[in-house]
Order: C-alpha cells, then structure tokens, then sequence
C-alpha cells in the first residue's frame, strides 16, 4: 500500500491480517490522492467532515512518493492538535489516550512525507498491540521488467519476496489479473473492510470511513483490535464483481 496519513479503518486491518506490510513508495506521488490528507468529525456541522493534511513541499511532476518533501514553514502540527479539539468537546471517552498519542507522533522532526506516514503508522501500531512487520518497495531489489501494467508490481514484489498469499484492498481490484498471479503460484484475494458504526457521542448520524484516529478517540484498545481482527471480509476477484 501506499503511505498515508492516518488512513483509515481498512488500512490498518490489512496490517493486522498480513505477515509483512510493504510501504508502496517507488510511484510517483499523485497530489489528487488522499496520501497526505484525511478525515475527522467537524466541530459543527454533525453531517460533515473536517480535513487534517500534512503539506506537500512543491515539487516536479513524477517525483517518486519516497522522494515527496513535507512543507514545514506551515504550522500544520498545531493545526491538526487544533482541530482535534473537536473531540474533546463531544467528550470522546479515549481523547486523553489518544491525543497523547498523537502529540508523541507529531513532536517527532519529519522532512519527508514517507518517514512521518511509517512512523505514524509503527506508534499507532505500538499503541494497539499490533506487531508491524514492513519494509518499503525501495528497499527490495525486485524485477521490475515484469511490471507491464498496474497491477504487476504486487506481484515482481510478491515473487521477490518468495510470497505465496497476497491481500489487497478490494478498490481497484479490476486491475489484477488474476490468472497472472496463480500461474506465479501467487494466491490473491481481496479485503473489503464492513466499517460497521460505533457510538460517534451524541451524534446519531455515523459517519463512516473516516481516520484510524476517529476509531481510537471512541473506542478502547481492545475494541480497536477485535475490529481489526473480525470486521471485514476477503474475498477473491470473482466475488467482488458487480460490487460498488
């Protein structure tokens, strides 16, 4: 997977169902994408969402995502603590557990976008109980002459690695070939995440999909991972289709 900011719930269960997580940063950074952004509850509208963003420093078309530079001449730590007050003020019963974890992520010096999302992502980890075991797609010396469309690098990365079973996120899922990775020996399957509503305060609409940091702010350690471990299915391509 790419790095992200704070992703959300789906991400995070990949990495808890997965032997070894590989940080996807050898493409190049689109600044469209949700990367370097995601979502929170918004202090007044309850039917709305609130962003929180890491700046991206400008940089040329097709810089590589492990080369993207974050834009420290903005306050964008104290933004994102600031906006996190929200949660205070709907008396999240996790808030102290949670934004004392963040403030540990954020104190930390950060130039590239890649360090702060691995980083991020290994202290979430911690905080939880999960046993993170990565490395980054730059760091593995795959072929990359096997790669002739999209969905062929998980796959150069997954016979480098000698891997047997791959898992990816259901979205996108149109650009495996299927056949492709079981002639390889490589069993692929899908992971669609159920995102089920947990109590959100006093707000009776939930809102769905929104950062891991929501989903600590509102529930305990142990409920986080009993959803990580049982909230979602895998399914394979052929189940998948016809699915929006």
């Amino acid at each position: 997977m790419q790095p992200y900011l704070f992703p959300y719930m789906g991400y995070w269960q990949l990495i808890a169902n997965s032997d070894k997580f590989i940080f996807f940063d050898v493409v190049q950074y689109n600044k469209r994408s949700w990367m370097n952004r995601n979502r929170i509850l918004h202090p007044d509208q309850p039917d709305q969402f609130q962003y929180i963003i890491a700046p991206i420093s400008k940089h040329n078309n097709g810089t590589l995502i492990k080369d993207i530079v974050i834009n420290n001449d903005e306050k964008w730590k104290d933004k994102i603590l600031g906006q996190l007050t929200v949660y205070k003020k709907l008396k999240a019963p996790f808030y102290n557990d949670t934004i004392e974890l963040i403030q540990r992520i954020l104190e930390q010096d950060y130039q590239s976008f890649l360090d702060l999302s691995v980083k991020s992502t290994k202290m979430i980890c911690e905080h939880i109980g999960i046993d993170l075991k990565y490395d980054l797609a730059s760091n593995i010396e795959f072929d990359r002459k096997m790669v002739k469309s999209p969905g062929d690098w998980a796959l150069a990365i997954c016979n480098k690695l000698e891997v047997k079973n791959y898992i990816n996120p259901y979205g996108g899922y149109e650009i495996f070939d299927e056949k492709k990775y079981n002639d390889d020996g490589v069993d692929i399957k899908f992971l669609k995440s159920k995102l089920s509503p947990y109590k959100q305060s006093w707000r009776k609409e939930f809102m769905v999909g929104l950062s891991i940091i929501d989903v600590l702010m509102f529930n305990s350690r142990e409920s986080v991972v009993d959803i990580l471990k049982n909230n979602f299915q895998i399914m394979v391509k052929k189940d998948l289709e016809g699915i929006h």
